[in-house]
């Protein structure tokens, strides 16, 4: 079991490199929110999600949180030697392969919710409705819930 006492400071070197990099990053992530908001109002006004916008909200999502855990790792890693410094290294490499398998399944979020909504509201705002192109996100031709 490793001494405690070596990990006191690496709390506190975190949390400073974690604020540090929230700040960097503020600016760009209220940049997404006026994709979010987009999004609501296409999720609410026409009762779908499109694939494209949320794949950009993924997207931007990925990419900044990427960085912040890039930007936390490196402060630590600049003041730890040792076991300390694998250990934040494993660490940092855990939490961008989490990110991206959590990321990854939510590509499957679109064609879930649309295939719910359609069957609450009916195909309105569906482009297939209309004769449009595949709107469903993946989820295929047949609306009905298998199972």
């Amino acid at each position: 079991m490793p001494d405690a006492g070596r990990f006191s400071d690496v709390g506190e070197q975190g949390s400073r490199a974690v604020m540090e990099a929230a700040a960097a990053l503020e600016q760009e992530l209220s940049a997404g929110i006026a994709d979010a908001k987009a999004a609501t109002a296409r999720l609410t006004g026409e009762h779908r999600v499109d694939q494209e916008e949320f794949d950009r909200l993924v997207g931007r999502v990925s990419e900044n949180t990427h960085q912040l855990i890039d930007a936390v790792s490196e402060r630590v890693l600049a003041s730890t030697t040792g076991e300390v410094s694998e250990q934040a290294q494993r660490l940092a490499a855990n939490a961008h392969d989490v990110l991206d398998l959590l990321l990854g399944l939510s590509s499957l979020a679109p064609g879930l919710a649309n295939q719910g909504l359609r069957n609450a509201f009916g195909p309105q705002g569906d482009p297939r409705a209309a004769g449009g192109a595949d709107g469903d996100g993946g989820a295929g031709p047949d609306e009905r819930p298998r199972g």
